[in-house]
């Protein structure tokens, strides 16, 4: 709740200051997705995923080199237990579980914009991404193995042609995501990462 309100603050804020800004855009994205949850029992390979939604577009200087861009995103994203899953969840792990994880987040980036060039961005940021959705069985008693919260680290670039941009985006999650400690491990953490290839397109 507090995470949620502190978030909900700062986009205020940049809302706030970017309603003075010279130029405004907004549109609809959508992107493949890579992703994964590292971490010991985890397969350490890249899933294909989806991620699509709406972002808008201010620029918070005259010559609109800077800018902000915040995005409100849907994501689907698979993970999956590696084979020594049991070496680190021996009394934890649920023994008939399933080996995939399905997951659904919505996801809010808050991103800043450099354009160096006419036509060419930097992005960076931050993102906060809440579990709506988690379908998976892979600890006893029905434990949840994923906290709600996943706040990660944003860079990425992406080229405007006209109305439509084309983006490649990479995301480093910062907090550990792992909802489910075992009792004599606490060197066991988990964390996401994402790599996004997609395109976007100016409504407005």
């Amino acid at each position: 709740m507090k995470k949620g309100l502190l978030l909900a603050g700062v986009l205020s804020l940049f809302i706030g200051t970017a309603s003075k800004a010279q130029t405004f855009h907004y549109g609809l994205k959508a992107s493949l997705m890579f992703s994964s949850i590292q971490g010991d029992g985890m397969q350490s390979g890249i899933k294909p995923g989806f991620q699509g939604g709406v972002y808008a577009i201010w620029d918070l200087s005259k010559d609109g080199k800077w800018g902000f861009q915040p995005e409100l995103l849907f994501t689907q994203a698979t993970a999956k237990k590696a084979d020594d899953f049991a070496t680190y969840f021996v009394s934890d792990r649920n023994t008939y579980g399933n080996d995939k994880l399905r997951l659904s987040y919505v996801t809010v980036p808050l991103l800043l914009r450099y354009n160096p060039i006419k036509n060419f961005t930097i992005n960076a940021g931050a993102q906060y991404s809440y579990l709506v959705y988690a379908d998976e069985n892979i600890f006893k008693g029905n434990r949840d193995a994923l906290t709600k919260s996943d706040i990660g680290a944003v860079l990425g670039v992406q080229v405007a042609v006209s109305t439509v941009h084309f983006f490649g985006r990479y995301v480093y999650g910062i907090n550990d995501v792992l909802n489910v400690h075992p009792a004599d491990r606490t060197d066991i953490h988990w964390h996401s990462q994402q790599i996004l290839i997609g395109m976007g397109i100016n409504i407005k």
